[in-house]
């Protein structure tokens, strides 16, 4: 019994000690009656208010193709084989280059502009066929040329509102005031009347074609009813503009929002620019950074209603 006791004692003395220690950090968890800290909660990922290509396709390659004044003269020759290999080399869908089915463009536009971070004059030649628009975009390397990206925007010839001159329109860059971008418009309508535009800005980085933003640039969904207060049509148009905070390296993407009365909507000139951005009534700014690492525009910030400069 003598020498059970130190140890009996000591495990008292342990169990008492745990006690108090529990004890006290209960006290001082709870005692003002607050909670258990907890870890901070995730910031949440910045988002783009609009994004995407819509029916807009993109392909970056790396071909060798003649000149861009010469493949302008063979995608109009009489010879079937020498329109094809064109038409191969902009990159046209198979469907053009299949034996008695090569067509000779309806319309073409070529444009030479500096659009890399050097002087060169890069080209983008454009091609309306009869189901599609395609666009090659060609930049000069040691006297030669190279086919670096081909845009295809499938759209019927019928449709006089889609042709190289609307499709394509080649701007001085908004922050590289030296430089050049290309900017791609697509416009579709829906069975149901409502239509979307999409837009994509492309720039050649590194002799690479790359489309640095792309978005929703009109929207316009109509009520299609009949009862009194139908037939109107809620609108959406964006566009992209320099950032006057820091118009040296960010530019902003603003969204602006309106609607159209039903008598409004049925007015021949209700598809006009000018008449859609007279209706807008709400606008709201996205911040926009070129991140070297995506080669993308990057949204900086959530969205918000744009701020009016006193």
């Amino acid at each position: 019994m003598i020498r059970r006791r130190p140890t009996i004692a000591l495990v008292s003395a342990l169990l008492s000690l745990t006690l108090l220690s529990q004890g006290r950090a209960s006290a001082q968890r709870h005692s003002d009656g607050m909670s258990p800290p907890t870890a901070p909660p995730r910031a949440q990922p910045i988002v783009p208010m609009s994004t995407g290509l819509g029916s807009i396709q993109f392909q970056q390659v790396d071909y060798g193709v003649p000149a861009p004044q010469a493949l302008t003269r063979q995608l109009q020759a009489d010879d079937d084989r020498t329109r094809a290999a064109a038409l191969s080399a902009i990159g046209a869908p198979a469907q053009y280059l299949q034996r008695g089915h090569i067509p000779t463009p309806r319309a073409l536009q070529l444009e030479f502009a500096p659009m890399g971070s050097n002087d060169d004059q890069d080209a983008i030649l454009t091609a309306e066929l009869d189901q599609h628009i395609v666009s090659a975009i060609l930049v000069p390397s040691d006297g030669l040329w190279r086919r670096v990206g081909t845009v295809i925007f499938p759209t019927a010839s019928s449709d006089a509102s889609m042709q190289p001159s609307t499709f394509l329109r080649v701007t001085r860059s908004v922050l590289q005031k030296g430089r050049y971008r290309a900017i791609f418009t697509a416009a579709t309508t829906s069975p149901t009347g409502d239509s979307a535009e999409n837009q994509a800005y492309l720039r050649i980085i590194n002799n690479h074609a790359v489309i640095t933003m792309s978005f929703v640039s009109e929207q316009r969904v109509c009520d299609t009813g009949h009862g009194k207060g139908h037939g109107g049509c809620d609108l959406t148009l964006r566009w992209v503009q320099p950032d006057t905070s820091e118009p040296g390296q960010h530019t902003l993407l603003v969204s602006g929002t309106g609607k159209l009365a039903p008598t409004e909507a049925a007015n021949p000139m209700s598809h006009a620019r000018e008449f859609e951005l007279a209706h807008l009534r709400n606008f709201i700014c996205q911040p926009f950074v070129f991140d070297d690492t995506t080669q993308r525009y990057e949204p900086t910030a959530q969205p918000a209603p744009c701020s009016i400069p006193h």
